[in-house]
C-alpha cells in the first residue's frame, strides 16, 4: 500500500513540473510567437524622420516621403492599418491641402487633407510640420501596400497597427554645460535645484558631435508680479546657419523658486528638441527678447560624444 500511494506521489508531482515548465515556455515563447506573426517590411528602405510633441514632451517616428516618391512595404498578421501623414509646413498660410495615393492588390485611394500648421509637433531638425490626419484600411493576412506622394510639398507618414512600437519614445539625457554663458540661475522644484544659464552678449554656445539630440528647456525670468504672461522668442544656429526659431508664452510658474532671489519669479519651463546628424556642430543659441531675460537648460542624450578638451 506505501509503494502505491508513493508511486501516485511521484506521478502528481511529475504531472506539476510538466504543467510549470509549459507555463514557463509559453512566457518565454508567446512575445516571440506573436512579433513572428506580425511583421512589416520595406521594400527599399524608407527615410527616417524624428517629430517632437512639446505637449506631452515624446518624440514620435515617421517616414518622409519626397514629391513623386512612395513608401513600399508589406504587412502580415493585422488586419488593419492605420496611416498618419503630415505635411512639411514652409508657408504662412491658414490651411493648406495635399494628396497621396494608397494602392493595394486590386485597388487605390486618392486621399484629399486639409491641415494647417501644428502648434505642438515640430522636427527634430526644426522643420514646421502640420497637424496629422489619420486613414485607415482594412487589410486581408498579407498585403502589399505602396503609398505615393502626388503633392508638391513632402509628406512625413506613421504607420500604425496591433503589434509592438517599433520605435522608443524614450531617449536617456543627461544636463550638460554650455561653454560660454554670462551666469548661472539656480531654480529649485519640488526641493531639488537646477542649473540654468544666462546668455552672454544674447548668446550661449556649445561645441557638440552628432549624431546627438540636444534638449533646450527655456524659461523667461518676470520681474515684476503684476505681469502674468510674457512672449519670448530664441534661435539655434548651427555652425552658423540657423536652424531653427522657437516662440513661446511664459506663465509664471507656481512650483519653481530662484535661489537667493525671491523677487524674481521664473516662468515655466517649455521644451525643445533638435536632432543634429553626424560631425562637428559649433552651436549658438541665442535670445531674440529685448524686454527681459530668457534663460536655458540643456541635456544631450547619453550616446552623445562632446568635441573639445573636456
Amino acid at each position: 500500500m506505501k509503494n502505491k500511494i508513493t508511486w501516485k506521489l511521484d506521478v502528481l508531482s511529475w504531472l506539476l513540473v510538466i504543467v510549470f515548465l509549459s507555463l514557463v515556455l509559453a512566457i518565454i515563447y508567446t512575445p516571440y510567437l506573436y512579433a513572428q506573426q506580425t511583421n512589416l517590411k520595406f521594400t527599399t528602405e524608407p527615410s527616417e524622420y524624428v517629430l517632437y510633441n512639446t505637449n506631452n514632451q515624446k518624440m514620435y517616428l515617421y517616414y518622409r516621403v519626397n514629391t513623386g516618391e512612395k513608401l513600399v512595404f508589406t504587412i502580415t498578421g493585422v488586419d488593419s492599418l492605420e496611416i498618419f501623414s503630415r505635411i512639411f509646413y514652409n508657408e504662412d498660410a491658414e490651411s493648406m491641402r495635399y494628396i497621396y495615393v494608397v494602392e493595394q492588390p486590386g485597388k487605390i485611394d486618392t486621399l484629399y487633407k486639409k491641415c494647417r500648421k501644428s502648434s505642438e509637433t515640430r522636427a527634430v531638425d526644426g522643420q514646421f510640420m502640420s497637424t496629422y490626419n489619420k486613414s485607415v484600411f482594412y487589410l486581408d493576412e498579407t498585403t502589399s501596400i505602396s503609398i505615393k506622394n502626388i503633392a508638391d510639398v513632402p509628406i512625413a507618414f506613421k504607420l500604425d497597427y496591433n503589434a509592438p512600437n517599433n520605435y522608443s519614445s524614450q531617449v536617456d539625457y543627461i544636463a550638460y554645460s554650455p561653454d560660454e554663458y554670462l551666469d548661472e540661475k539656480i531654480i529649485i522644484v519640488n526641493d531639488k535645484e537646477y542649473t540654468y544659464y544666462k546668455p552672454i552678449d544674447g548668446f550661449i554656445s556649445l561645441d557638440l558631435q552628432g549624431p546627438v539630440f540636444l534638449k533646450i528647456i527655456s524659461r523667461t525670468i518676470f520681474e515684476s508680479a503684476a505681469i502674468q504672461k510674457m512672449d519670448y522668442q530664441f534661435s539655434v544656429y548651427d555652425n552658423n546657419s540657423l536652424k531653427a526659431t522657437f516662440t513661446e508664452v511664459a506663465y509664471k510658474s507656481t512650483e519653481s523658486i530662484f535661489l537667493n532671489d525671491i523677487e524674481k519669479i521664473p516662468s515655466t519651463g517649455d521644451v525643445n528638441i533638435l536632432q543634429f546628424d553626424k560631425g562637428n556642430h559649433h552651436i549658438h543659441i541665442r535670445d531674440n527678447t529685448n524686454n527681459h531675460s530668457v534663460i536655458f537648460r540643456l541635456y544631450i542624450n547619453k550616446k552623445a560624444v562632446h568635441v573639445g578638451d573636456r
